[in-house]
């Protein structure tokens, strides 16, 4: 039986137009009458047309999906069913660590819609760091230029980061911006930072200024918080930039920190 275009827009809900392209690419053969000039199409043009669209959705690419409904042996099906299932294993793997950021990140989002400021108790995730920045430059240095490459790798894992450190822990740098990676497991990559999940003092603020010169005054209120529960600040302070935000001429960006504490 023979279909006109307009028949098979709605047999396979699709538009006019990805037709001509089908048979513009020799996908299908469709059928001329010279009579009226109308285009027809027949039944395997049609179930062809939908196998197309059966690989294309699964993340076939169109190259492949066009070899996959024209007539190739079934080896060449096997093999490429294969080869699709790794890409979309290491696709899968991706989506789930993207999604575990998101995640991370909306979280962090709506702490900050219902933030009253001050200081919560809480735990920091463990967090692996990597130092490229200074408060005014980035690092020219091959092992850090090295690993911020081996970083960059690892996205979407790693944040935007900073860490500042007291002055008495004299093999760290007081301040830095870097990348980090919050997660317990180990980073294949030599000369990060371990920063173990740990007893901290957690909150977030806006700043327009000058982030190196705030931490010092944030280190004090969070010095009285402790004094009056009786804790002890002890350990390297971290956080993430969350969000830059630019309103009335100005730009503020939006932070939240770990301040670890006994």
């Amino acid at each position: 039986m023979k279909y006109k275009i307009s028949d098979v827009k709605h047999i396979l809900n699709i538009s006019e137009e990805t037709l001509r392209y089908f048979d513009n690419k020799n996908i299908i053969n469709t059928i001329r009458d010279k009579n009226n000039n109308y285009r027809y199409f027949e039944s395997e043009d049609i179930n062809k047309i939908f196998a197309y669209k059966m690989y294309r959705s699964l993340l076939f690419n169109m190259n492949d999906a066009d070899q996959l409904i024209s007539g190739n042996p079934v080896d060449m099906l096997e093999s490429k069913l294969k080869k699709q299932l790794e890409v979309i294993g290491k696709e899968e793997e991706y989506l789930i660590r993207a999604k575990k950021h998101i995640t991370l990140l909306t979280k962090k989002v709506c702490k900050w819609k219902h933030f009253k400021g001050g200081f919560k108790v809480t735990r920091s995730p463990g967090c692996y760091y990597h130092r490229n920045q200074t408060d005014s430059c980035f690092i020219r240095e091959d092992e850090v230029f090295e690993n911020t490459r081996q970083c960059l790798n690892y996205l979407p894992d790693i944040w935007p980061c900073f860490c500042y450190a007291p002055s008495h822990f004299q093999n760290i740098s007081g301040f830095s911006f870097g990348y980090g990676f919050y997660t317990d497991q180990t980073i294949p990559i030599q000369g990060l930072l371990h920063l173990p999940s740990a007893k901290c003092l957690y909150t977030m603020f806006t700043l327009e200024g000058d982030l190196v010169q705030y931490l010092p005054n944030l280190l004090i209120k969070a010095e009285a918080y402790c004094k009056e529960s009786g804790y002890t600040l002890e350990g390297v302070m971290h956080g993430s930039i969350i969000h830059e935000i630019k309103e009335e001429n100005r730009t503020v960006r939006l932070f939240d920190i770990y301040i670890p504490f006994t």
